[in-house]
């Protein structure tokens, strides 16, 4: 009875936002669980205790973020400050209302050069830039197709053909140009991290055109200037980064398109840009062009005029028939690809009969045993002792020994399941743990299995779940003979990697180095909103009524609800190498713009919302638009 009288008090949506926190404290509880012992059990008292303890910190945390980002700043000089302070606050605002007169070319330069001027210490410590071990594959293969002296070679469909592109031709030129590839990689380098911090800065700009407000938008820039995941991860070759340069103006570009009701297809320079962008983020990873297709898919749905739907969905159509069809068929031929099998779409299936072999060894019939071992490389009767809770190489080889098997295995591994439930769940939730938990084993085996009593006896030494890089060059054994030839690829890191470690283990600071953080908990805090946001739909009519009543805020999130799912197929969470940490990479550049989407909401919907009904010359500006000046 006590209870029902507080739920009714609260009201539904306070009692929805609460068991939201609830069902994230059982998850964070849960996640570091399995990241550190890869089972669950027991859920005894004392993890009860930490669930509560974890949905109250986050009813807390989600709370005070709520009044943070609605927080209104009014512009005056407070008062009893002394003189110099006052001259000082006097100054600093003279000095941003003359910024934001500054012409959107010159703002861009400025910001940019501040945050380029931030990296600068990680640039000259990293330089000439880290390559990964992936990449120097990419590079090989390029370079043999178009290899003058009649050497033969295939370029692997495993990677995305046009990063392979891009970085092959980046090192044939620096060998044609300079007589190394390093020079080449270095210019390409140069290149990458100058587009990056412009991007950054404009994604800064364009918050605060649309009513984020001076400060706030002030605090997006100087996260990015500052935080050292930007620039290590920027300084670095590999596709991710690549894909980084097509992604941040993308989501810009889908975030104008909702907020516009899609107006800014009208004008048929964004519309160009919009398919050329979509294209190279389709074409940069491999999860991208199913992510690019699926926002684009969502786009005609939004509350838009019939024109402006056919239009989004002929961008969709343009881009999927592009990116999947026509530059894979183009390519195909020069630079004789040799396409993949289905290996990388049974790596979580494939784990979990390995946790399956683990836990029931005897519950296996000899044609399943077959079925299996004629599917994967690694034998069934192997698949126990190279089990590795967090990550599913040891068990899944790079390719399978016959792909015309996989519709047996995977009906074998449909009814194991039915057996046995509990080792497929917790093979998933093991593998998937490392987007959840805050903390995880200290073990960075990667070679090998690790035995469930190796982790709880290491249980006790647990770590903090927090981002790892690649610093020190990851030389390929087929890129090995290259890397000998260039003096670059022998650099070594120490001051990176102590200043990383610092940053990680600083109390405070180390919070956005957390990868749950970004894959998990601000995301639920953006669900927190979302569910008291459905509780008030007439708070702004009743409050405000001279104004419109609030719009719906959810499709912005799109982008982010499938990125990160497209987590989940990977083969590794826990950042047990810095594969982990470059899968996710999207996601502070993608949150900080979600939250930027919701302050604007929440103190200028005004700005935010525009109703397609700009004239012509307004439409699709862009970054080019004018600040409208705010007093927030």
């Amino acid at each position: 009875m006590v209870v029902t009288m507080l739920l009714r008090s609260i009201g539904p949506s306070a009692a929805a936002r609460l068991a939201s926190c609830v069902a994230g404290g059982l998850v964070i509880s849960l996640a570091d669980r399995m990241a550190v012992r890869a089972v669950a059990g027991p859920l005894d008292g004392g993890f009860w205790l930490e669930t509560c303890a974890a949905a109250g910190v986050l009813y807390a945390a989600f709370t005070a973020g709520e009044w943070l980002l609605s927080a209104r700043l009014r512009v005056g000089m407070p008062d009893g400050l002394p003189g110099p302070a006052r001259r000082f606050v006097a100054r600093a605002r003279g000095g941003f209302d003359r910024f934001d007169a500054l012409r959107a070319p010159v703002r861009l330069a400025v910001c940019a050069t501040v945050i380029l001027v931030c990296w600068l210490p990680v640039i000259v410590m990293m330089a000439p830039g880290t390559i990964w071990y992936d990449t120097g594959d990419q590079i090989v293969q390029f370079l043999a197709v178009v290899s003058p002296d009649g050497t033969t070679g295939v370029v692997s469909a495993h990677h995305p053909l046009l990063d392979t592109i891009v970085f092959g031709t980046a090192a044939w030129m620096g060998e044609s140009l300079f007589g190394g590839y390093g020079a080449g990689l270095a210019c390409y380098l140069a290149v990458q991290v100058i587009v990056t911090g412009m991007e950054l800065a404009g994604m800064c700009l364009y918050a605060r055109r649309i009513g984020c407000g001076r400060a706030a938008s002030t605090c997006m820039l100087l996260f990015f200037a500052v935080f050292p995941a930007f620039p290590i991860f920027t300084m670095s070759i590999v596709k991710d980064t690549l894909h980084m340069m097509a992604l941040i103006p993308w989501l810009v570009m889908v975030a104008e398109a909702t907020r516009t009701r899609l107006a800014v297809f009208d004008s048929r320079r964004f519309l160009i840009g919009f398919i050329v962008v979509s294209t190279l983020c389709a074409l940069t990873t491999m999860t991208g062009l199913v992510i690019v297709i699926l926002t684009s898919a969502c786009l005609p749905l939004l509350r838009a005029r019939r024109g402006r739907r056919i239009a989004a969905l002929a961008c969709m159509l343009v881009v999927a028939f592009v990116s999947g069809v026509a530059f894979p068929a183009m390519v195909r031929g020069p630079l004789r690809v040799r396409g993949e099998d289905a290996n990388q779409l049974l790596v979580v299936p494939m784990q979990m009969t390995a946790r399956y072999a683990l836990d029931h060894p005897h519950d296996v019939t000899d044609r399943e045993r077959r079925i299996i071992d004629r599917v994967n490389r690694v034998p069934f009767e192997q698949m126990a002792s190279r089990y590795n809770p967090y990550l599913a190489d040891p068990v899944i080889q790079y390719s399978l020994r016959d792909p015309a098997a996989v519709p047996e295995y995977l009906s074998v591994w449909a009814v194991m399941g039915l057996r046995h439930p509990d080792s497929y769940a917790a093979a998933f939730t093991a593998l998937e743990s490392g987007w959840f938990s805050l903390r995880r084993t200290p073990l960075n085996t990667t070679n090998r299995g690790i035995s469930l009593d190796r982790l709880c006896r290491h249980a006790d030494k647990a770590i903090g779940n927090t981002m790892w890089f690649q610093i020190n060059d990851a030389v390929s054994p087929s890129f090995r003979p290259l890397a000998k030839r260039s003096p670059r690829f022998t650099v070594d890191r120490p001051a990176v990697y102590r200043l990383w470690d610092t940053w990680r283990s600083t109390p405070v600071l180390n919070l956005p180095a957390f990868t749950a953080m970004w894959t998990f908990i601000l995301p639920l805090f953006l669900a927190f909103h979302l569910i008291g946001r459905a509780g008030r739909p007439g708070e702004r009519a009743a409050t405000l009524p001279q104004k419109p009543p609030r719009r719906a805020w959810w499709p912005f999130t799109i982008p982010l609800f499938w990125s990160l799912l497209s987590l989940l197929p990977n083969a590794i969470s826990i950042p047990l190498k810095p594969t982990a940490t470059r899968y996710m990479m999207w996601a502070p550049v993608t949150i900080m713009l979600m939250l930027a989407l919701l302050r604007a909401d929440m103190v200028a919907p005004e700005r935010l919302w525009d109703d397609g009904r700009d004239t012509r010359r307004d439409r699709g500006n862009g970054f080019e638009r004018s600040i409208r000046r705010a007093d927030v």
